[in-house]
């Protein structure tokens, strides 16, 4: 095998993503954030192969309900004729994993982050099972995002088809739109907790329950299934705090001694770290650290992009050397997303396809009426047509070297994300004067997704002719090192 064609063979075997904890969440409230935004997103930490596109779904009225079936685990429901039209990050259909849509963004400004995966407590789960073929993160999205006007509707729609479906998974969601934004905990086959998020705070949420002291008869602000206490009472699984019921000890598992959470407790420390660090000192595995706080600094969009690729490089705990550190930015995100949403500006959606610490983020407005077809195009073969394919490769020859490949990407796609946030006010003007034309959307994201794209193309064969050229070694002298790293 020519060493050409051995070094791209070795990019494809590291296609094959790592098994280990999935997606971390970020959320920023308006009175802690740099410019006065409310900013949350996610990083879709992948358990198995994926494939991310950026699809425009367009509105549609139908003569009658539509039926829906989920590819991925069966669910079948109804849903309404008319329908809403909206911007999604799914899964490939190659991939057959169902929409998976991740993220999603509709014309009326709602936004949906779906789903940080949650572990449940036994003992909550005995009493209320998952229902298999039910509400789940592949489907989650396609459900809720077509179909409101506003994060409210959203979330009540939500816990709605919980409540009357069951769910198959415990996930973590948030909806917000212009107004408000809430984050709905779903614990078990029927059980479920909503809360508006506060502003004065920022959050990260890496895969363990975090709402707390929830009042359920404050319905401006919290919103929960019918038995959520009752159910917990009646079986002896449910557990107070200072007096009051606390979902996520209730319900989540013990951070402390499952093996799963100890990843999350590193992210809990290390997203405090990166943005409250006076009041941060070194990890303590048997903190409950609470997921909101107060920020030393107010926090940019630009300070979030940083956030989700931070591997604690600047401590003791750097995830480079200790491997066992899980940290928030990992090598198999197959996307991540960060909603913008500006006072009296359009809401801007980030996404950064394959892992972001070595791809670019990239802001879209929501009613956009198509993508350029690279973002759109199929298939289970590498292809440097296909934008994922071409970001992901990039990726994972930055990740086999981060000093000697890796850092002079990051600082290119640092450098092009400062220039895009620079130009937003340029980009928000022409889109505004257009009266917010979803043609005009479409158009400002191609002309940026085509240059990132061709930029990660570059990038990726300047990368690789550096690596061909360092390779003196066997092709079993290869494959030796490959299962070493």
């Amino acid at each position: 095998m020519p060493r050409k064609w051995f070094a791209l063979f070795l990019v494809l075997l590291l296609m094959l993503p790592s098994l280990a904890t999935a997606c971390t969440t970020v959320v920023v409230g308006r009175e802690v954030s740099a410019d006065g935004s409310f900013i949350f997103g996610r990083t879709d930490d992948t358990h198995t192969i994926g494939k991310v596109q950026i699809i425009s779904v367009p509105a549609q009225t139908a003569s009658a309900p539509n039926v829906f079936v989920d590819e991925y685990n069966g669910f079948t429901m109804e849903l309404p004729a008319q329908s809403y039209q909206y911007v999604m990050t799914p899964r490939a259909p190659s991939v057959h994993t169902g929409i998976w849509a991740e993220s999603a963004l509709n014309e009326y400004n709602v936004a949906i982050s779906a789903t940080e995966t949650l572990v449940p407590k036994p003992e909550a789960l005995k009493a209320d099972p998952y229902v298999l073929n039910g509400i789940a993160e592949s489907n989650i999205p396609t459900l809720v995002i077509p179909y409101v006007k506003t994060a409210l509707e959203g979330i009540k729609r939500l816990g709605a088809l919980v409540t009357q479906y069951g769910s198959a998974e415990s996930n973590g969601v948030i909806i917000a739109d212009a107004k408000e934004a809430w984050y709905i905990e779903i614990y078990t086959g029927h059980q479920w907790l909503a809360i508006k998020l506060p502003q004065d705070k920022v959050a990260v949420i890496p895969n363990a329950a975090v709402i707390g002291c929830a009042d359920i008869e404050d319905h401006e602000n919290v919103l929960a299934s019918p038995t959520l206490w009752s159910l917990a009472e009646t079986n002896h699984f449910l557990v107070k705090s200072d007096g009051k019921p606390h979902a996520a000890m209730t319900y989540g598992i013990d951070r402390y001694d499952d093996k799963y959470l100890k990843g999350c407790q590193y992210r809990f420390w290390g997203a405090r770290h990166f943005l409250a660090p006076s009041q941060t000192g070194d990890i303590d595995m048997t903190q409950y650290y609470d997921a909101f706080f107060v920020p030393d600094q107010k926090v940019s969009i630009a300070d979030c992009m940083e956030l989700v690729r931070y591997r604690y490089e600047d401590t003791p705990n750097n995830s480079n050397i200790n491997k066992q550190c899980r940290p928030i930015g990992v090598n198999y995100t197959d996307e991540a997303h960060l909603f913008w949403l500006r006072p009296n500006r359009p809401i801007v959606e980030w996404i950064a396809l394959a892992n972001p610490e070595f791809s670019v983020f990239m802001p879209l407005y929501g009613n956009l009426t198509s993508t350029p077809e690279a973002y759109t195009k199929d298939s289970l073969m590498y292809s440097n047509e296909i934008a994922y394919d071409c970001f992901r490769g990039l990726s994972n020859l930055c990740v086999e070297d981060r000093q000697r490949y890796g850092t002079d990407v990051r600082k290119f796609w640092k450098a092009t994300e400062t220039t895009l946030i620079s130009k937003i006010t340029e980009m928000d003007q022409i889109y505004l004067s257009s009266g917010c034309s979803g043609d005009t959307a479409a158009s400002l994201f191609a002309g940026i997704a085509q240059d990132a794209l061709s930029n990660a193309q570059r990038l990726f064969n300047q990368v690789m002719e550096q690596r061909i050229k360092r390779m003196s070694y066997t092709e079993d002298d290869f494959l030796d090192r490959y299962q070493d790293h």
